[in-house]
């Protein structure tokens, strides 16, 4: 059963995140960072890469020397349109967000960029990278390979991660159409969030350490396995991103990635500046037409309208900046070992 403890306000709990992990020696710019990234999956409902899913195992990681608090990221390659990051084991959405903020900057002079990063950590939340890209009127593509979880389509043994590929594309009213999604039935952090609500998950998502079907997420938890989503099509794609994130720029691929939350491997983030095609005013246009004629599409039986992609997320962004994200007591407490392990104190709960 879902036991919602309460609410937070989404500054306190930046403020809470920025304290906990400068605590650890976590550079301040990078915690800040780190900590708007957080936030921001959690005002999206993005739970499973929000703050009470992922401080605990970045605490971990920090601890265990996985995560360099005090990275020299460099750039090993530079071109006009092209570029690859050592994030020196440093967070990954510093070193992510990085690499995107080269590709915006560099695609304002050569219409197009692609920055590859290696060696970094988890980089979370992949729709953070396409919305800063969208914020620019910059269509923006994101993609990263995971640890070993997912196995291919008509195998039994996992060899491939999740592999999540993001797509965003600027709409002027700030609801860009944003495409966030794991090549995998689904992300294992999503999983885990249902296991700390006490509910089941859907049949088709995961099978048990033994190949069985199974759907307590409690037992996935206990060495489970995804499959890829719509059987062979979602493996081609698992597969695509494993080979432009990581073969492609030079890091491990999901094999040789160390299992655990805050592990990854490539992350590649390509950006398209719209006007170098066509003007912006003259592409927006289309855009809210073709917005448009989906959005007054006959809903199916069983529906209530169509969706674009994004557009929930936005809609839970909007209530939860005013209404405070919500807390679910299972992940309350663990964060709360936490702070009282740092001596920190929590967010306020109202």
């Amino acid at each position: 059963m879902v036991n919602v403890k309460g609410k937070v306000l989404s500054d306190d709990l930046f403020n809470f995140c920025v304290d906990v992990l400068t605590k650890l020696g976590v550079y301040k710019r990078d915690s800040e960072v780190v900590s708007e990234h957080l936030v921001l999956a959690n005002l999206r409902g993005v739970d499973s890469h929000g703050a009470f899913v992922r401080i605990p195992h970045y605490v971990s990681a920090l601890r265990q020397g996985v995560i360099n608090p005090k990275p020299k990221i460099k750039k090993v390659k530079e071109y006009a349109n092209a570029g690859l990051i050592d994030g020196d084991g440093g967070f990954g959405p510093v070193v992510a967000m990085m690499a995107t903020e080269l590709a915006i900057n560099k695609a304002k002079k050569s219409s197009v960029c692609i920055i590859g990063s290696t060696n970094m950590s988890h980089v979370g939340m992949l729709a953070r990278y396409t919305l800063k890209a969208t914020e620019s009127r910059m269509v923006g593509m994101a993609a990263t390979s995971s640890p070993v979880m997912v196995v291919p389509w008509g195998g039994r043994k996992p060899v491939l991660g999740t592999n999540p590929f993001s797509i965003g594309f600027p709409v002027n009213d700030g609801n860009s159409i944003i495409v966030d999604m794991a090549t995998s039935s689904v992300s294992g952090g999503k999983i885990a969030v249902l296991a700390s609500k006490g509910e089941k998950m859907p049949e088709g998502w995961a099978l048990d350490k033994y190949g069985n079907p199974i759907t307590d997420p409690k037992v996935f938890l206990d060495g489970g396995i995804l499959l890829p989503f719509g059987g062979y099509k979602g493996f081609g794609l698992c597969l695509s991103v494993e080979i432009f994130s990581s073969i492609l720029t030079g890091a491990p691929y999901s094999v040789y990635i160390k299992s655990g939350w805050a592990t990854q491997g490539g992350f590649i983030v390509e950006v398209i500046d719209v006007s170098s095609f066509r003007p912006y005013e003259e592409y927006q246009k289309d855009m809210v037409d073709l917005i448009k004629i989906i959005k007054t599409t006959p809903p199916a039986e069983g529906f209530k309208e169509v969706l674009l992609p994004g557009e929930l997320e936005k809609r839970e962004y909007d209530k939860r900046i005013i209404e405070g994200i919500p807390v679910y007591e299972d992940s309350w407490e663990k964060v709360k070992g936490v702070a009282d392990e740092l001596g920190v104190s929590m967010p306020i709960l109202r």
